[in-house]
Parts: structure tokens; C-alpha cells; sequence
């Protein structure tokens, strides 16, 4: 989450209560009651529908979701690129080390198959099988507070119920029917407010950052497979951009020219040592030929 998100929270939240309280009496909406029916009734029902390891682990994948803002797909393709001019100076048995510094798993197993010399067809097969399995389970966990924000609101009308049972059970007594009456009203509104403000927010939230992560993977799967197949930089750049918003592009392309440039001053380098080094053996030789004579 975004410090802008964090301020837009906040500021919405003031309103939000703001509008509780201009009507002068706050604690007429604080009701202790129709909280206790909304909370167990929701977490009850989830305990029902869920294993309880099921829920916990849901639990951190929406933290996590919160704070961890996950992989930068600009980062994940200049590490693409480089590894694709890399491996056209090193080839690719070089790249070992490489997949050792990424802290990303999934693009380290990726290129730790390309290292490792695994067929084109294999590296896709399996790591397309990898991310089929990642948003299965993500939207497990994302249907677990879908499923809450459905029971929210039903537990709020059923908090609602009882207060009205308890209305006209007393009936005679005004103290007991000013008493049920805020859980009657109060209750409903806990529901709508815990599903639609915590509950469906933290799904969709949950379901954003899979789609985020799922395009990344993808933006792997591409690159690794056009590394192996020994497609041209140029082509790499254009395939991987693909997948970035136009304004993300501009940046993307100036940092593969700095790459480039990097490189082909590292590749005449090299071609400049061993041309010296031959040279060097060539006037070694000519030199013991004359001796010998």
C-alpha cells in the first residue's frame, strides 16, 4: 500500500465518522451487542466454511498484500535484458550467478533452468503450470473474504431480528424497548459496514495484487523463453515493453541502451585482449624461431 493510499484512508475515514457525529450523539452508534452478533456470527461461519490453517493463511496473504508491494516489472525486465546480452557474451552456463543474486523466486528457478540447459518447451510447461497453481491458491484465499463479506451483512439483518424479538417481548416496558431498539438498527448497519468497508476491500485487494503478480510471471515465462531461444535484444526489448504502460516505456528502452552500451565496451574489450594476447604469442614464437636460426 501507497503512502496516497494510507492518506486517502485516513481522509475518508474522518468523513465517514464525521457524518456519525454531526448529528451531536456519537455513542448512539456504539453498541456492544450488535458488534458481538456481527463479529462471532461472521468469523463462525468462516470457521464452518474454512479449516482453521486455511484462514490463518489467508489472514497473511492479505498482510502481505498490504505491505509488500511485490515484483516491479521494470526491475524484473532489466534484469531480462541484461541476462539476454549476458548470455550472447558468456552463453548461457554463465548464468548461474545471476539467478543466485535475485531475490524473486520465481524468475531465480527460471533462470537456474536456463543455466541448467532445459528444453524451451519445458521451461514454459513448467513454470505456466507454477503460475496455475500460484492463482489457484491466491483465489482460495481471496474467496475466504469474499465469503465473510457475504456473511457480514446476513448477520447484521440477523442482529436485527433480535433486537425486535426482544422489542416485542417488552413490550409493556419502555426500558427494554429502548434498550433492543439500537441493536434492532445498529446491527444491520455493523453488517453493511464490516462486509463492504473491511471484508470486500481486502478481496479485491488480495485479487489485484494476484493479477499484478501473475502479469510479472508472464513477463518471465516470455523472456526466459526468447533467451533460450536466442532471440535478438532488440526483439527481447520489444516483447518484453509489451507488457508495461506506454508511460513506462520511454524508461525501459534508455535503460537497455545504457546496457547495450555497457557491453559491447566490455565485448571490444575482450576482443582487444585477445588480439593483443595473440599478437603477443605470435612475436613470442617469431622470436624463438630467430633464436634457434
Amino acid at each position: 500500500m501507497t503512502r496516497s493510499n494510507i492518506i486517502g484512508i485516513a481522509i475518508c475515514a474522518i468523513i465517514f465518522i464525521s457524518a456519525f457525529l454531526i448529528t451531536g450523539n456519537g455513542l448512539a452508534y456504539l453498541n456492544l451487542e450488535a458488534f458481538m452478533v456481527v463479529i462471532s456470527g461472521t468469523f463462525g461461519a468462516a470457521l464452518l466454511s474454512y479449516p482453521f490453517d486455511h484462514l490463518k493463511t489467508s489472514y497473511f496473504v492479505a498482510k502481505g498484500a498490504y505491505t509488500n508491494p511485490g515484483p516491479d516489472p521494470d526491475s524484473v525486465i532489466g534484469v531480462l535484458l541484461d541476462t539476454a546480452i549476458r548470455s550472447r557474451l558468456d552463453g548461457l552456463m554463465n548464468l548461474e550467478k545471476t539467478a543466485e543474486t535475485t531475490t524473486l523466486h520465481f524468475l531465480r528457478d527460471a533462470l537456474s533452468m536456463l543455466a541448467d540447459n532445459y528444453p524451451e518447451n519445458e521451461i514454459r510447461d513448467i513454470l505456466s503450470s507454477e503460475i496455475h497453481f500460484f492463482r489457484t491458491r491466491r483465489m482460495q484465499q481471496e474467496r475466504v473474504f469474499r465469503s465473510m463479506a457475504t456473511y457480514a451483512p446476513a448477520f447484521g439483518l440477523a442482529g436485527s431480528v433480535i433486537g425486535l424479538i426482544g422489542l416485542l417481548t417488552g413490550l409493556g416496558d419502555t426500558g427494554e424497548v429502548l434498550r433492543y431498539i439500537p441493536i434492532a438498527l445498529i446491527s444491520t448497519l455493523y453488517g453493511i459496514l464490516f462486509g463492504n468497508f473491511i471484508l470486500a476491500p481486502v478481496a479485491e485487494n488480495i485479487r489485484g495484487k494476484t493479477d499484478r503478480e501473475v502479469l510479472v510471471q508472464q513477463l518471465i515465462i516470455e523472456g526466459v523463453s526468447a533467451i533460450k531461444t536466442e532471440a535478438n535484444p532488440h526483439i527481447l526489448e520489444k516483447r518484453l515493453i509489451s507488457f508495461l504502460t506506454p508511460a513506462a516505456r520511454r524508461d525501459t528502452h534508455d535503460t537497455f541502451a545504457e546496457m547495450r552500451k555497457k557491453y559491447v565496451k566490455i565485448a571490444q574489450q575482450r576482443r582487444q585482449a585477445e588480439e593483443a594476447s595473440t599478437t603477443g604469442t605470435a612475436s613470442g614464437a617469431s622470436a624463438n624461431a630467430q633464436t634457434r636460426r
